[in-house]
């Protein structure tokens, strides 16, 4: 048995954020019945980049899920939903905010239908507030949050900088996962539901770390570092004859073992070098001393010789030298996947490991309207009346 299994989740949402969190419902157990419009479904499944016509974004966000094409502006498609409502436990959607109140599906209604409901909602900048209506996107959100400011390489020459993939998105979607579970936890003691709002911009801000602290305590504006690190010199990223790695030393208070380990025994004994603040202070010679001795190694030569030592090493690993890495592998975070119409393909495996109720990936994501049929049935429409929804775009 999985921990989820019984919940029921009527998902809303559509592209990123919010159906990475019901995916992670799903992935434990969660019935998750995806909601789409019957114009072409979620977003996602068109956006480049594209394989044979559907886009790829859809498909690492919506496995263990079932689909159901639904048109939400007509007054059987908000009744059908609202049939699906009564049997749920939460209610998730990403819509701008003031959506699901002109729909007539905000809170206040699901509540009217099932008064113990949990309903979650995603946005860019919160339900409330003077950005609320807003539209955003990642970027955005990590601009406004500040982590944007604090990301790249350091200023004059360096610009900020956005994460690589849409990191907003996928934490929000992470943060929207606790508040279910938190709200899931509070309703099994009191048998209350309850409204969760999430926003990226406020998931963003919740991971500066030390930079309110030292922003407000300290009077010190956070600034760009890199790939270098506030506690110790010399965490940084150095280029090998083969490509890139981080390197590290894993004892701040002494850092004898790495000199050693690129053969300047004498720098770990230099008064000069001996506290991480001396180091920082001397930070471009040792970069270029640390740079010119790994420039003549490969990355494989610097593992070994940093495993000898005991000192913190991991390669800058593209994307296809990840899926093929013996860690990440063994982990399991590499699962082999296939989708009607575009083939087999590799994603990423589950994070969280449970050894009681682990997760699984039960079925594949699932074509537009894929279980329409089925869900309406099972809430007791007749072949007759399904096909009658169909012709008047109620269904897909």
């Amino acid at each position: 048995m999985q921990v989820l299994e019984g919940i029921k989740v009527v998902d809303l949402s559509t592209a990123y954020s919010a159906p990475i969190a019901t995916m992670q419902l799903a992935d434990f157990g969660a019935e998750v019945i995806k909601i789409e419009n019957t114009a072409g479904g979620d977003g996602s499944r068109s956006w480049n980049p594209s394989v044979n016509g559907q886009g790829i974004h859809f498909l690492y966000m919506n496995r263990n899920k079932k689909s159901v094409a639904l048109n939400l502006k007509s007054p059987e498609g908000k009744r059908i939903l609202f049939e699906l409502v009564k049997d749920a436990d939460i209610v998730v959607e990403n819509f701008r905010p003031g959506v699901t109140r002109r729909l007539g599906i905000d809170y206040e209604a699901m509540r009217a239908v099932k008064p113990d409901i949990i309903m979650a909602s995603l946005s860019g900048y919160g339900q409330t507030g003077p950005y609320a209506t807003r539209g955003a996107y990642s970027n955005l959100a990590e601009a406004l949050s500040g982590l944007m400011y604090v990301t790249g390489w350091p200023a004059p020459e360096g610009k900020p900088t956005a994460s690589g993939v849409a990191f907003g998105d996928s934490v929000a979607g992470m943060f929207l996962t606790q508040g279910i579970l938190y709200a899931l936890y509070h309703r099994e003691r009191t048998g209350q539901g309850q409204y969760i709002d999430v926003s990226m911009v406020d998931s963003l801000v919740a991971l500066l770390q030390h930079c309110f602290v030292q922003c407000s305590l300290m009077g010190q504006e956070p600034e760009r570092i890199g790939n270098r690190d506030l506690s110790d010199y010399p965490y940084d990223l150095f280029e090998a004859k083969d490509g890139y790695c981080q390197l590290g030393n894993s004892t701040p208070r002494d850092w004898s073992r790495f000199a050693q380990a690129i053969g300047r025994p004498d720098l770990g004994e230099d008064p000069a070098y001996k506290t991480s603040a001396q180091r920082w202070a001397h930070i471009g010679e040792l970069h270029d001393i640390i740079q010119d001795w790994a420039s003549q190694r490969t990355r494989k030569e610097i593992e070994a010789i940093f495993t000898e030592y005991g000192q913190l090493y991991a390669p800058v690993l593209k994307i296809s030298e990840v899926m093929q890495d013996e860690q990440i592998l063994f982990r399991e975070m590499v699962v082999d996947m296939e989708y009607e119409g575009m083939g087999k393909y590799k994603d990423k495996g589950i994070p969280v490991k449970m050894s009681r109720t682990p997760g699984r990936i039960r079925s594949m994501p699932p074509h537009l309207g894929e279980h329409t049929d089925a869900i309406l049935s099972g809430l007791g429409y007749t072949a007759a009346e399904r096909e009658r929804l169909r012709s008047e775009g109620v269904i897909r």
